[in-house]
């Protein structure tokens, strides 16, 4: 079985992408009898060539018994469509198509009915450890707790303009967490999982579309408030994509990490060489990219 790898972009991402992909690439042992890495790149209508053509150039080196890659093409369901450019309102075709690709994650189950157990990853992360590891981590999934994730210092609170609202669900928030690297179950998930988000989409819409802050983050939040497990907090040390100030205050020692995560959209690793641990993110860089 292998180890199933997600991540879901679109073209401005291709070079995020391709540093992602290579730093859980360099950092994975590869051995005889272990399962290799295949990573499913969820991708907009008409794009599948475009990627497949700049994965075999920049991982052309490694056998498909260790690294494989497939891609599919995602269309948001009618009703997630209708949501996204009814909340959002981008004017510009390729933001529309971005926030599909930011939420085609709640989908997987879908794009790729035959995978048990997903990693998902954001694109603005580099990954510093094995995967494997991680991937044992979702042993402890079950039925009723089928995703896992890393919990973050945000009160829960925040994510709603009217907290009234939601005042139920708030009161079973243990902790919040970060959507930007997941262990997904996805044998447990089934339609009942799929009527929950919707239930909640459906809930902000109700309320013309402004109760949830953060978008997608809140969206993920919310069905998993009470039942999501949580991972230690060196697979998502995010926050550094927030101002230098911040970014300088969560900084830490990189060896004590197993993901950076550039979160926060003020800065982006490959945007400026500025951005703290950015030399550490184009050592990744793949020499096609």
């Amino acid at each position: 079985m292998a180890v199933d790898i997600a991540l879901s972009i679109n073209r401005t991402l291709q070079v995020p992408l391709l540093v992602t992909i290579n730093s859980i690439i360099q950092n994975t042992t590869f051995a005889a009898g272990q399962p290799p890495l295949r990573f499913n790149i969820v991708v907009p209508v008409g794009d599948r060539t475009f990627f497949s053509d700049k994965l075999a150039a920049a991982f052309a080196d490694y056998p498909s018994e260790q690294v494989s890659f497939r891609i599919a093409e995602f269309t948001p369901p009618d009703f997630l469509k209708h949501y996204l450019d009814t909340k959002f309102q981008e004017k510009k075709p390729e933001r529309r198509i971005s926030r599909y690709m930011q939420y085609a994650r709640l989908y997987l189950k879908k794009i790729f009915p035959d995978v048990e157990r997903m990693l998902y990853f954001d694109a603005d992360i580099i990954v510093l450890d094995d995967v494997r590891s991680l991937h044992a981590l979702g042993n402890q999934l079950t039925e009723q707790s089928n995703l896992a994730a890393v919990p973050q210092f945000f009160p829960a609170i925040f994510y709603f303009s009217n907290p009234f609202k939601v005042w139920s669900d708030l009161r079973k928030f243990k902790s919040t967490f970060n959507s930007g690297v997941l262990i997904m179950e996805l044998r447990y998930w089934n339609e009942q999982t799929f009527d929950l988000i919707k239930r909640y989409l459906d809930l902000d819409a109700q309320n013309n579309y402004r109760l949830y802050h953060l978008g997608d983050e809140t969206v993920f939040n919310i069905p998993f408030k009470d039942t999501y497990t949580q991972l230690p907090k060196q697979w998502n040390c995010c926050g550094y994509g927030q101002t230098p100030l911040i970014a300088r205050i969560l900084s830490k020692d990189p060896q004590q990490m197993k993901v950076i995560h550039w979160s926060g959209g003020y800065q982006k690793p490959w945007k400026s060489d500025r951005v703290i641990y950015s030399d550490l993110w184009r050592s990744y860089l793949p020499a096609t990219s």
